[in-house]
């Protein structure tokens, strides 16, 4: 019989076998991190279209009731520093007359506005819409407003 003796140390079996558990730990690990930004890209993108839908409404709060037509929504465009993160980005205003408001006499427009963009060719478009509503803010003359 011969004796044995006890090697210290890995045999290199159990250390490919490591290698293997640690490379697939760190694919896992990339694709994680690589999904993680394109997700946060996705995300201020979508914010960037929600601030942009928001400064086009605010825009037409500013504007006399009486500009708010045809012209004024055909202007509207995406600015240049949005246009980095809106990817083939449109801006769409609808300006349109409140139904049910000729009854009265007020004066009353809504306007919706949308933006579109993709990310990729293949990729489905996305798009953000908001609505407001505005009325004229004149006075009437001889009486309370």
């Amino acid at each position: 019989m011969l004796p044995t003796r006890k090697r210290a140390g890995f045999t290199l079996v159990e250390c490919a076998a490591t290698l293997a558990v640690i490379a697939a730990a760190g694919i896992i690990v990339a694709q994680l991190i690589a999904w993680s930004f394109r997700h946060r890209t996705q995300l201020a993108t979508r914010q960037a279209a929600i601030e942009l839908t928001a400064n086009v409404l605010e825009t037409a709060r500013t504007q006399p009731f009486d500009k708010l037509d045809k012209k004024w929504a055909d202007a509207q465009a995406i600015s240049s520093d949005m246009t980095d993160l809106l990817p083939g980005g449109k801006v769409v205003v609808h300006v349109l007359p409140v139904s049910g408001a000729e009854k009265s006499s007020a004066k009353v427009t809504r306007v919706t506005v949308e933006v579109h963009w993709q990310f990729a060719p293949e990729a489905p478009g996305q798009s953000v819409q908001l609505t407001s509503v505005f009325s004229d803010r004149s006075a009437k003359k001889g009486g309370a407003p």
